[in-house]
C-alpha cells in the first residue's frame, strides 16, 4: 500500500483505539455490532475519564482526545479501524500535508488505487480495511494498564469456560432438578416429562464433563498463582478440592460426555455410569455444586478488580447503577 496513506491510515486506526480504551474504561458498552451501537441506549454526549468528551452518531463516535479528535463508526459486526475518505479526511484536518497529500483528491485516487490492487477489502460498502489482515472487534478493546494481570472480561479463559459451558450445563441441572422434585411429588411424570428429564440428565453431565476437561487444561492451581492479581490466589483451596471431587469418577463422566456429543453405537456407557455401586449421580451433583461455588467467587474477585482498577465497562455492578439510575 501507498507508504503516505498507510502511514495515515495506521495512526487513525491507533487513535480510535485510544479512544475506545477510554470509552470502556469509563462504562461505554462495546458493542456487538453496528445496528447495536446505534441501538444502544446511552447519552449521545457526554463526558468520558479523565475529561475526556464523546458525541454519539449513527454507527459511530466522536471521541475529543488531548492529541486531537477521532472520529470513526463501527463495522457491520462490530468491527473498528474501518476507514474512507471522510473519516481520513476529518482526522488529518490541517495536518494533511504533513502525511504527504497536497489534496483530498490526492487520498481519494490512493485509496482507489489500493482497493483495485486488493490491498483493501470493503466488506460493508462504505468501509475500508486492510486486506489480510484478521478484524478486530469493539468487544475485544482490552482496556488494562499494563500491569494489570488480570484478562480482559471476554479474553479471560475461566469466565469463557464458565460462559460457554458451565452455565449451559447448570441450565440443565436446574431443569433436571425441577422435574426430579416434581416427580418426587407427584409419584411420577407424564411422557413428555419423561423424555425432558432424561434430555436435561444427559445433557447437564455432557457439559458438566466439558467443563471438568476444560477445568484440568486450564490447570487452576497454576492459573490463580501465576497468572492472576494476588488476591486470586484465596481461590486455591476452593480449586484444589474441585481437583481432589473430580479424580474421583473422571474417567467415567468423560466416557459419558463423548457418548452425549457425539453418535454412539451403543448405550453400554449409561449402564457403566449409572451403576448402582457407584453413586456417581451424588459425586455430579457435589462436584456441580463446588464448581458453581468456585465461578461465583471468582466472578466476585473480578468484579472487585474492575471497580478497583477503573474498568467500569466490565463490570456488572456498574452496568446494573447504570440501569438503575436510568430508570
Amino acid at each position: 500500500m501507498n507508504e503516505k496513506l498507510a502511514c495515515l491510515v495506521f495512526d487513525f486506526q491507533e487513535k480510535i483505539l485510544v479512544a475506545l480504551k477510554i470509552m470502556h474504561r469509563s462504562g461505554i458498552p462495546m458493542p456487538l455490532s453496528c445496528n447495536h451501537w446505534i441501538e444502544l441506549d446511552i447519552p449521545i454526549s457526554g463526558e468520558l475519564d479523565g475529561g475526556v468528551k464523546y458525541h454519539k452518531h449513527g454507527a459511530g463516535c466522536l471521541v475529543k482526545l488531548s492529541s486531537g479528535d477521532v472520529n470513526f463508526d463501527f463495522g457491520a459486526q462490530g468491527e473498528v479501524g474501518g476507514f474512507n475518505l471522510w473519516w481520513l479526511i476529518l482526522f488529518a484536518g490541517e495536518n494533511l500535508s504533513t502525511y504527504g497529500f497536497n489534496s483530498k483528491d490526492e487520498v481519494a485516487d490512493c485509496l482507489s488505487e489500493a482497493l483495485e490492487k486488493g490491498e483493501l477489502v470493503c466488506p460493508d460498502g462504505d468501509l475500508y480495511y486492510i486486506a489480510n489482515t484478521p478484524f478486530f472487534y469493539a468487544v475485544d478493546i482490552d482496556s488494562r494498564h499494563p500491569e494489570d494481570t488480570l484478562p480482559n472480561r471476554n479474553q479471560d479463559r475461566v469466565l469463557v469456560l464458565l460462559t460457554h459451558y458451565f452455565q449451559s450445563a447448570d441450565l440443565m441441572f436446574r431443569n433436571y432438578e425441577k422435574l426430579r422434585q416434581k416427580s418426587h411429588i407427584n409419584g411420577q411424570l407424564n411422557e413428555r416429562d419423561e423424555i425432558d428429564i432424561r434430555i436435561y440428565l444427559s445433557t447437564w453431565l455432557g457439559f458438566l464433563g466439558v467443563v471438568c476437561e476444560g477445568v484440568r487444561k486450564l490447570n487452576l492451581r497454576i492459573l490463580l498463582n501465576n497468572e492472576r492479581p494476588d488476591n486470586f490466589k484465596e481461590l486455591i483451596p476452593i480449586s484444589d478440592s474441585i481437583g481432589k471431587l473430580m479424580k474421583e469418577h473422571a474417567d467415567s463422566l468423560r466416557i459419558f460426555r463423548n457418548n452425549v456429543f457425539h453418535l454412539r453405537e451403543n448405550a453400554s456407557f449409561v449402564y457403566d455410569f449409572f451403576d448402582v455401586n457407584f453413586e456417581r449421580i451424588s459425586w455430579a451433583r457435589e462436584l456441580h455444586m463446588a464448581l458453581s461455588y468456585f465461578f461465583t467467587q471468582y466472578r466476585v474477585h473480578c468484579e472487585v478488580h474492575y471497580v478497583i482498577n477503573g474498568r467500569k465497562g466490565e463490570s456488572d455492578l456498574i452496568k446494573k447503577k447504570a440501569v438503575r439510575h436510568k430508570s
